[in-house]
């Protein structure tokens, strides 16, 4: 910067919020952010005011993004950059160059181009956006630990001024959260989306306001009137209805459970039988003396039903004990519900003996 004049950009002037015209500072009178990155570099020399607190307040630090750090002079080629298209009469320009440097730069230093960025808005007649960085400039002030030089108070209070001249022709809109604390999504227009529980300025007008995303998004026209604050509770849809669960197929079925219940009820038959021809081997024996000759083979025929009877009570129990553990399956089965595995049922039968093992996961 040195030595230059701002002539260009201090010449120029804008209506202000009031109505009244109000002089754009240059950046570089205002708040120049320059770099002395070089000794003996013919940039020194004498400097304006805002020059001079440029170089006390250098952002000579390393600037960051993506990993890939900005270098000293790349920072300060940035800087003249946005101060070049400044002077061209190219406000725009000038602010997205500048909001590189302020978005990559050192977080403790790259704040003080906020001003500059306040300056150039004002220019380009973005007013909402020249509030937001002349507020966020004072507030950053207002933050930093220790005394600071006279000069950040002078630009500090210029940001205000600047920013209380073109408040009251801005309208305030306020996106409140949802009362149930659902995150929900809201675009205002062409604006970035962002996370409903924000307030913006806004030019008066009428706004597109998108609240949530997919099939729930709700699309609204709000209109924010000048000097007005307008609040808008964010809401969306009902999310869809959830799918009713699956109808419940037991893993045992019906059929099988009552055709073994009836197996089981059958088969005591068989016992029942054995029980009526024991009993009548056994009166036959008891009919005759003891030293009849054929006694002892009565007794034995006896002995050998009796045995049998009893035996045959395996039938009925294997059958009646498998069919009460299949319907327990099914019965925790119902109770875990259809997205739990089925139990595992094993039945294993075998002649005068059965097997049956269950395995619930």
């Amino acid at each position: 910067m040195g030595g230059k004049t701002a002539a260009s950009a201090a010449g120029r002037k804008s209506a202000s919020g009031s109505g009244s015209t109000q002089e754009h500072k240059s950046p570089r009178s205002g708040f120049g952010l320059r770099h002395e990155l070089r000794a003996g570099s013919a940039r020194r020399g004498p400097r304006r005011f805002g020059a001079a607190l440029g170089v006390a307040l250098s952002l000579a630090a390393t600037f960051a993004r993506a990993g890939a750090p900005l270098s000293d002079d790349v920072a300060a080629k940035l800087f003249d950059e946005g101060l070049a298209a400044f002077d061209a009469g190219e406000p725009k320009r000038a602010a997205e160059v500048w909001e590189k440097l302020q978005r990559e730069g050192d977080p403790e230093k790259a704040w003080r181009v906020l001003y500059n960025l306040g300056l150039a808005y004002q220019a380009a007649g973005d007013r909402p956006r020249a509030v937001e960085r002349f507020d966020e400039f004072a507030r950053r002030v207002g933050e930093q630990p220790g005394s600071l030089p006279i000069e950040f108070e002078a630009r500090r209070q210029d940001a205000v001024d600047r920013a209380a001249s073109l408040r009251p022709h801005l309208g305030v809109l306020r996106i409140a959260a949802s009362p149930s604390g659902e995150r929900i999504v809201v675009r205002i227009g062409s604006a970035p989306a962002r996370d409903a529980g924000f307030s913006v300025y806004v030019e008066p007008g009428t706004y597109e306001v998108v609240m949530g995303e997919g099939r729930r998004a709700i699309e609204e026209r709000l209109v924010v009137h000048e000097g007005e604050l307008l609040t808008h509770v964010a809401r969306q849809r009902p999310a869809d209805p959830s799918p009713p669960p699956p109808p419940f197929e037991p893993p045992i079925p019906t059929g099988v459970l009552v055709g073994g219940g009836v197996l089981a009820a059958v088969s005591v038959a068989l016992p029942v039988a054995m029980l009526f021809r024991a009993r009548g081997l056994r009166e036959e024996a008891s009919a005759i003396p003891s030293f009849d000759p054929t006694y002892p083979e009565r007794v034995d025929a006896f002995d050998d039903a009796r045995t049998a009877y009893l035996a045959c009570w395996s039938v009925p129990a294997t059958l009646a004990a498998a069919t009460l553990s299949m319907l327990v399956v099914d019965v925790v089965a119902a109770s875990r519900g259809p997205s739990r595995r089925a139990p595992k049922v094993t039945l294993a039968l075998g002649p005068g003996q059965g097997a049956l093992e269950v395995a619930i996961p």
